[in-house]
């Protein structure tokens, strides 16, 4: 086997895994809002247990409620009340031969205006009695274990920073709070229970916890006890620790290393996505790895490794769609190419297999294909390159991944039988030869022109990213200030002196908060010029004019190069009659790559 690091047994106390995988306490926002389990919460758990993860850790749970609550669908942990429930979901999860934790999160109250200096004593021990009547319940209700959320500026990482903690008592022992919740679980759950704990080996924000700090911090909890750590963030910036797509695989991983070895097994979080990075962190940088995004990406993950296809793994590319819906919107999570969390949909074979052809093949054709292949239909896909836009989407600084989700879909393409490829015969005429069932028409989108610029020096974003056109050592005005001008702004920007011109009072509005945030950065690090609140008016020659909204008069910008990226319109080249069609993703309505993977999945299920 080429990856035997991961097919390992671990013992994590004396609970044996079957492999060194977990995946850990993803908030999901798929409790209701009084924090009882509903199918939905109970489905996505059980299909990633499915999958043969070794360890499963449900997220952050509530324990002390409503003060510890962290989320508006937070699953309730703080009362017996709830038992019969978490009983079920263990019995649920244990079917499939996973074993599965819960992770007890108390925020603090700092959001209260109280830190941990604050905390008299008897509400720390509340607090430490709060934690063990939680890890009681645990047992109770099945678990095989349970984590202490010691990072991410929750509650015990408060203890834990110089940052938060300048107590003169007792207290002031910062791994003191910590070590009392794990003598007082161990004391009423036995030593047989494990206890584990999900660490803040370091602080982003300056000031805080050390790496060498950290791994002073990891020997004492070692030493007390604790039967496994995950090395992680502590606090500081979202964006370190919820990392947006331009963060490279695994690099959390020297978190794990800084402490590694240690006499109970470390973890290693963070961008994990492909078996290769996992195998080798765990040659020589960790015990174990974390899958979270990867998983829900690809609950068949380890399944793939194991039957020798990993080129068929469908990675997470980091496009933070989760997090949008979790952290921005305060809604379930979703997968921005997973179309089926928060649903699992069992892809069952359709009753009338048809001929389906599909034109086109970006993410909208390309998803509503395999799923119509997986339910037998017979499938003809008309196209010349597969990945549509998402060759665009891939070029700019640090969205390379997306490259993988092409991959992907070539791959699995090729590896599916009933799926025919034309890439030369896309017209109407070759369409009609086969005869088909039904049309997906999934074509896409062009650019939105709004002046004539059949000129050398005029351009529009797609020419820029498809390279058709090389801008070196110029000034170059990008007109439209929406995602795509932006991350176009930030490609020529390594080149070029940018300005970015937009008519509305800010730029990439609708994208991820710390996505955006670290673009924003990215943009004044490479010197970009941002114009707000400044329509377009027209172009003459090598000058722009443009009305400033806020000063009511026109500007004149002179540029060596011009490049819109004004937004797209749908393209639908032809219309079929007398077959039933469907028009998905762009062709529809022009979104995101969400949007469009979700319209082709749903489309494939019902047809």
């Amino acid at each position: 086997m080429k990856y035997k690091k991961i097919f390992k047994p671990i013992r994590i106390g004396k609970v044996e895994l079957r492999n060194r995988l977990i995946f850990p306490p993803i908030s999901t926002n798929f409790a209701d809002q009084n924090g009882k389990l509903t199918e939905r919460f109970v489905k996505h758990y059980v299909r990633r247990a499915k999958g043969e993860i070794g360890l499963t850790i449900v997220e952050n749970v509530t324990i002390d409620y409503p003060y510890g609550k962290k989320g508006t669908y937070s699953p309730r942990f703080d009362s017996e009340e709830f038992l019969s429930d978490w009983k079920d979901f263990t019995k649920a999860i244990h079917e499939y031969d996973s074993k599965v934790s819960v992770e007890l999160t108390h925020p603090g109250f700092i959001e209260k205006g109280i830190g941990v200096d604050d905390l008299s004593e008897k509400k720390i021990l509340e607090l430490i009695n709060i934690y063990t009547k939680a890890a009681l319940l645990a047992k109770k209700a099945g678990f095989d274990m349970v984590e202490i959320q010691g990072a991410h500026g929750l509650l015990v990482n408060q203890f834990l920073s110089p940052l938060t903690n300048h107590r003169t008592d007792r207290w002031g022992n910062r791994t003191l709070f910590p070590v009392e919740i794990l003598k007082e679980i161990k004391k009423f759950c036995g030593d047989d229970f494990p206890v584990t704990i999900r660490l803040a080996v370091k602080d982003t924000e300056e000031g805080g916890i050390t790496i060498e700090e950290g791994n002073v911090i990891a020997d004492i909890l070692a030493k007390a006890g604790y039967d496994m750590i995950q090395a992680d963030i502590g606090i500081g910036p979202k964006e370190y620790r919820l990392e947006p797509i331009s963060f490279p695989e695994g690099w959390r991983a020297y978190l794990a290393e800084a402490i590694y070895p240690k006499p109970v097994p470390i973890a290693a979080v963070g961008v994990i996505r492909s078996p290769e990075v996992a195998e080798h962190i765990l040659e020589n940088q960790a015990d174990m790895v974390v899958l979270g995004r990867a998983y829900l990406a690809d609950p068949d993950w380890l399944k793939k490794v194991k039957e020798n296809k990993v080129n068929l793994i469908r990675k997470c590319i980091g496009c933070s769609e989760c997090i949008k819906a979790r952290h921005d919107k305060d809604t379930a999570i979703c997968c921005g190419v997973n179309p089926n969390v928060g649903n699992e949909v069992e892809v069952k074979e359709a009753e009338v297999k048809k001929r389906i052809a599909i034109i086109g093949c970006g993410p909208a054709g390309l998803e509503s294909a395999l799923v119509s292949a997986l339910r037998g239909h017979e499938v003809h896909i008309f196209c010349e390159k597969f990945g549509g836009q998402l060759h665009e989407a891939a070029v700019p600084p640090g969205k390379d991944k997306i490259n993988w989700l092409i991959e992907f879909f070539e791959n699995s393409i090729k590896d599916t039988k009933n799926i025919t490829v034309h890439p030369k015969a896309t017209s109407k005429d070759e369409v009609t030869k086969i005869n088909p069932d039904a049309v997906i028409i999934a074509t896409g989108s062009r650019p939105n022109i709004p002046f004539s610029i059949e000129s050398e020096y005029i351009h529009t974003y797609d020419e820029i990213l498809n390279r058709k056109v090389t801008v070196k050592n110029k000034n170059v005005i990008v007109c439209g200030g929406g995602l795509v001008g932006c991350e176009t702004a930030h490609f020529l920007s390594e080149d070029n002196s940018v300005t970015i011109i937009e008519m509305l009072d800010d730029i990439a509005p609708g994208t991820e908060t710390l996505s955006r945030k670290v673009l924003l950065q990215q943009l004044k690090e490479n010197k970009v010029r941002i114009l707000v609140k400044h329509k377009i008016e027209k172009v003459e020659g090598h000058k722009l004019i443009a009305e400033d909204l806020e000063e009511g008069n026109c500007k004149i910008f002179e540029f060596d190069e011009l490049v819109f990226a004004l937004g797209n319109e749908p393209y639908i080249p032809f219309k079929f009659e007398g077959v039933p069609s469907y028009v998905i993703g762009d062709a529809k309505k022009v979104r995101r790559i969400i949007d469009a993977i979700h319209e082709g999945f749903n489309i494939a299920i019902k047809l």
